[in-house]
């Protein structure tokens, strides 16, 4: 027993607290280490100009209701990450923001978001074991100027759809939805952002050209000091979610693209080059990129089988943008190691090496199997 003050605790239900603290502690920290930080596209310098973000609360409001492979309901609450991009992606567009309450200045511009629709849909269904995710939101924004004349209406249409895994945990109830929830956010956040700045006067957002990227001397033709409309982020993904790559797996990699211009964006497309044993694994190293409009994004996916490899091996995939006649973004370099495909077998006789400090007297263990 353990005395504190005038309350007696058994000791333990003492250790019980503590083993269960100390799991709530870890599993806080597992989670913090999971949730990307919102980095935004390049949206350029801030304008030398005060807003106002206002969003609706049927945005504030919004939630994604589903069941996991277990049948246990679960909910993000989309609303807010929702609204800390947007106040993120005004934050970067203009020097100074006003919230509700907070000033009696009359901010130069208002940003306005409201609801239009959303829907979100997982088939758990489906073969294999990634289930299909599609999630839309639809939204109006409008922007006015201290006068409360409207300068600009955009309609702000999100529309994505991936495959998400199950979480690697001992159940396997719940899928790795974040990162796709997150990009949604980013992507929607953007294209608001893009709005506000064109409506108050912007320039397009710029971009850093590689040094050795040399000028284009033909008549007409963009110079490297152009700022290139297509701004895009390339990201790795491997098969089991590990970040471990290994020979035999599958890999995708996910161009995200969007038109930071004032311009519809055509005859685009997105190539890779590299380490050639990995590049001719792809069926297609370059896809074209549907027509964009301004503040318009799309994903595009290339997608392969890493080559089966006895040592490990330094690759390097680099993604490239490039559109007829525009200037290019300077591309985008994927570097990782494939590791030999690991063989994993358990033999029962083998007895795991006791864990110093670690004590579960009331915890037994079966093991059934075929000695080696």
């Amino acid at each position: 027993m353990v005395a504190i003050g005038h309350a007696v605790i058994p000791t333990e239900r003492l250790n019980h607290t503590r083993l269960v603290t100390g799991v709530g502690i870890v599993c806080a920290l597992l989670l913090a280490a999971c949730v990307k930080p919102l980095e935004l596209p390049p949206l350029g310098d801030p304008l030398p100009a005060s807003a106002k973000l206002d969003i609706a609360p049927s945005i504030k409001d919004l939630t994604i209701r589903y069941s996991d492979s277990c049948g246990q309901l679960q909910e993000i609450p989309l609303g807010d990450r929702l609204q800390e991009a947007l106040r993120e992606g005004i934050r970067q567009t203009f020097n100074t923001t006003v919230d509700d309450g907070s000033s009696t200045t009359t901010p130069d511009y208002v940003v306005h978001v409201d609801l239009v629709d959303s829907s979100f849909d997982l088939n758990k269904e489906a073969l294999y074991d990634r289930a299909p995710a599609n999630i839309e939101v639809n939204a109006i924004a409008r922007i006015y100027d201290r006068k409360g004349t409207l300068l600009r209406q955009a309609d702000i249409k999100i529309a994505r759809h991936e495959r998400l895994r199950l979480e690697q945990l001992s159940k396997n109830c719940n899928y790795l939805i974040d990162p796709f929830v997150h990009d949604t956010v980013i992507d929607f956040a953007t294209r608001v952002s893009l709005n506000a700045r064109q409506a108050a006067g912007g320039q397009e957002p710029a971009a850093l050209i590689e040094p050795n990227q040399a000028p284009i001397g033909k008549m007409g033709a963009p110079s490297a000091s152009a700022s290139p409309d297509l701004q895009f982020k390339a990201t790795l993904f491997d098969e089991n979610s590990n970040l471990i790559f290994e020979g035999g797996e599958h890999v995708r990699v996910r161009v995200d693209v969007i038109n930071a211009g004032t311009r519809v964006a055509e005859n685009a497309s997105a190539s890779l080059t590299g380490t050639s044993t990995v590049i001719e694994q792809f069926p297609a190293t370059t896809l074209p990129i549907p027509v964009l409009q301004p503040g318009q994004t799309k994903s595009l996916e290339f997608i392969a089988t890493l080559p089966p490899t006895k040592q490990a091996q330094q690759v390097t995939i680099r993604v490239t943008i490039a559109e007829s006649g525009r200037a290019a973004s300077p591309s985008q370099t994927l570097s990782f190691t494939i590791q030999p495909a690991r063989t994993v077998t358990d033999d029962v006789s083998q007895i795991p090496a006791p864990v110093p400090d670690f004590h579960r007297p009331q915890t037994y263990l079966v093991s059934i199997g075929v000695g080696a």
